[in-house]
């Protein structure tokens, strides 16, 4: 009788403990997910911060709003045509960036590029190969100044859409000008290694003169530049404010069959 008692008091307590909480109830605790990174770089009016690692999603985390340029070319080398589009990001996003180059290549893999442009002017000026690896690459306009378009380059280096950098800094080259002071833009190959030639020039000095700056950039890998040379040089003239000879040398963007003026 008394141990059939103990048994009764022994079940009536167990009834009366709390029941274990969902997550006493799981073998391990739950590990928090990690935040996904945006797949879109920082723009280079921005201090740089790491760039996302590529993504082979077709989608980038912001949403697209309308399509602003197109270009068929061989990004990557492999003989097949890819697909790179422009996009106006709608809505805010991170850093300033306002647009997004997407670059479909012909496996099917996807590579997203964050960028900043003005608004009313497309941002692909042209397609030509201009750090010499024998693929296709984008010239593509960042914006512009009174005079001036200002310019920069979007690469495939085989493993992600890149801006072209240097020193840590996206590159911006600038080409056009004004009666009084002009910027170029050469791509152009000497013994073998292709470079990139800026060039400004001004009267300002004197109305019979022309003060030029020429900065050569030698390309480090397929995406980054470093400064090569700097000269300087005076170009006389005998009209007061004529133009130096073979003006487009001063004035123009050269690379590939991408001309201005054409």
């Amino acid at each position: 009788m008394r141990r059939g008692v103990l048994v009764a008091v022994a079940l009536l307590l167990a009834s009366c403990a709390p029941a274990p909480s969902p997550a006493q109830s799981r073998d391990q605790p739950q590990t928090p997910r990690e935040p996904v990174a945006s797949p879109l770089t920082v723009d280079p009016s921005n201090p740089p911060a790491p760039a996302a690692a590529p993504s082979d999603s077709p989608h980038s985390t912001f949403p697209l709003g309308e399509a602003l340029a197109s270009a068929r070319a061989d990004f990557d080398c492999d003989g097949r045509p890819d697909q790179l589009e422009f996009y106006a990001v709608a809505g805010s996003a991170p850093d300033g960036l306002n647009r997004l180059a997407r670059l479909t290549l012909a496996t099917g893999a996807v590579r997203d590029l964050g960028l900043t442009g003005m608004d009313g002017i497309s941002p692909l000026i042209g397609i030509a190969d201009v750090n010499g690896d024998g693929c296709d690459d984008a010239i593509v306009t960042v914006g512009h100044g009174a005079s001036t378009t200002w310019t920069t380059f979007v690469v495939y280096d085989g493993n992600e859409l890149r801006r072209v950098e240097e020193e840590g800094k996206p590159v911006m080259f600038l080409f056009g000008g004004s009666v009084r002071h002009g910027n170029a833009i050469e791509c152009r190959r000497t013994k073998d290694a292709p470079e990139i030639v800026a060039r400004a020039t001004s009267d300002y000095t004197s109305d019979f003169q022309w003060d030029t700056v020429e900065d050569v950039h030698h390309w480090s890998t397929k995406s980054h530049l470093v400064l090569w040379s700097t000269s300087r040089s005076v170009i006389a003239v005998s009209v007061r404010y004529a133009e130096p000879p073979d003006p487009a040398r001063y004035w123009g963007l050269s690379c590939g069959d991408v001309r201005f003026p054409g």
